[in-house]
């Protein structure tokens, strides 16, 4: 795993799939108890490796952002199919 800004794409069965954001193609899975804070699928995160241990910095404005984003596309298709 390298660090960067992923993006969480799912959470199952105390697994934890990654996304990075360069191109959301790069996928890591990771164990959930590796985070020490609370985590939701679309939360957008720091990564850091400390002593082979992931660090995690829940980046809330950039996770805010993208929640937006996917909001307004989502109208405009609704609008868009009436």
């Amino acid at each position: 795993m390298r660090e960067g800004k992923y993006i969480i794409d799912s959470i199952e069965n105390g697994w934890v799939k990654l996304l990075l954001t360069e191109n959301e193609e790069r996928e890591e899975v990771v164990k959930k108890d590796q985070f020490t804070h609370p985590i939701h699928q679309g939360d957008v995160l720091l990564i850091k490796i400390e002593n082979n241990q992931i660090s995690s910095t829940p980046l809330i404005v950039e996770t805010e952002n993208r929640r937006n984003q996917a909001a307004s596309l989502m109208e405009k298709l609704i609008k868009k199919n009436r």
